[in-house]
């Protein structure tokens, strides 16, 4: 299926229009729609939705999101009335196929949408376990566990509005029943369409860095709650405990690693002196870390001022990297 007008041009009309966001004054259903982002890993995408099909508490539709893949992932996709595939014409980023695909569950009027990528593979019960808590917080999200079996601590982290810092949630937060957070990823993250009428959609502009952060950062700005239930399980295969020393350098990456990451900081901030040092720290550490692997040259240096003049400015938008 062919993508719809884009995103931003139906956002400037929702918000030209007081109430025009899908199911907007109606009572939703009690069910719970799955959003699946994917782009070229059909091998994971098989795997995320059979673990997605087998949930002990059925989902009532998965709609998956495909970012324009080119490795034949429509003909893995599962002939079965609860999915949804949504092929949209070029890749825009996760975060676009994220927005795209909570709008669509907002248009089909669920009560909660639960939001992954393609590479997550959630344990039988794990939606079960996050129902337990209904009621208790708009957004509610289970641990992820890396490869190896350990936690991935860096899934659910806090945030100082202050200091603008952002730090690992206790590890003792795990042996709880339920625990308040501040940071999640969009790795089984279980949302209320309720929330999601109150405070808009996920950003579309962000391609694929912190788009997650943002909405959890909008939420909590919000006066809404998030909370941890470590007994919902999800395996996450980009979680990989021993990671090598340094990534390869990454255009795109880079430049959305040191934007979003100072857009959230600039939005949700309450403090310019301590976003004056976090801009600093950025900047620094940003050329350190080029120049410690051997990939400052001008072009990087180029897309590093980039980076830090769109974040000043206040400028989210999918950079042009060509081809």
């Amino acid at each position: 299926m062919n993508d719809s007008p884009s995103l931003s041009a139906r956002r400037a009309e929702a918000q030209a229009t007081p109430g025009l966001l899908p199911g907007q004054g109606t009572e939703p259903t009690s069910g719970v729609a799955a959003v699946v982002v994917t782009y070229n890993r059909k091998e994971l995408l098989v795997k995320c939705l059979d673990s997605l099909l087998r949930q002990t508490e059925p989902l009532a539709r998965i709609y998956v999101i495909d970012n324009a893949s080119t490795d034949g992932t429509s003909e893995v996709i599962p002939d079965h009335e609860h999915v949804t595939y949504l092929r949209l014409e070029q890749n825009l980023g996760g975060a676009y196929g994220f927005a795209y695909g909570v709008r669509q569950a907002l248009e089909g009027n669920y009560r909660y949408v639960w939001v992954m990528d393609d590479d997550c593979f959630a344990e039988d019960d794990a939606l079960e376990q996050l129902l337990r808590w209904d009621g208790a917080a708009e957004a509610l999200c289970g641990a992820v566990l890396a490869r190896d079996g350990s936690y991935d601590l860096n899934q659910r982290r806090n945030f100082d509005p202050v200091t603008l810092v952002e730090t690992k949630v206790n590890p003792t937060f795990y042996a709880e029943p339920c625990a308040p957070i501040d940071l999640f990823t969009f790795v089984g993250a279980l949302i209320r369409m309720d929330a999601v009428r109150r405070v808009g959609l996920p950003v579309d502009n962000f391609f694929y860095m912190a788009d997650d952060s943002e909405y959890a950062l909008r939420l909590k700005a919000h006066g809404l709650r998030t909370y941890l239930v470590p007994t919902s399980r999800m395996w996450h295969h980009g979680s990989v405990t021993n990671k090598a020393p340094h990534e390869k350098y990454h255009p795109k990456k880079h430049y959305y690693s040191i934007r979003n990451g100072l857009l959230i900081r600039r939005r949700y901030g309450k403090s310019r002196p301590w976003f004056a040092i976090r801009f600093c720290s950025f900047a620094v550490r940003s050329f350190l870390i080029l120049a410690k692997n051997g990939n400052l040259d001008r072009s990087s240096a180029t897309l590093t001022f980039e980076a830090l003049r769109d974040a000043l400015l206040g400028r989210a938008y999918i950079k042009d990297f060509g081809t």
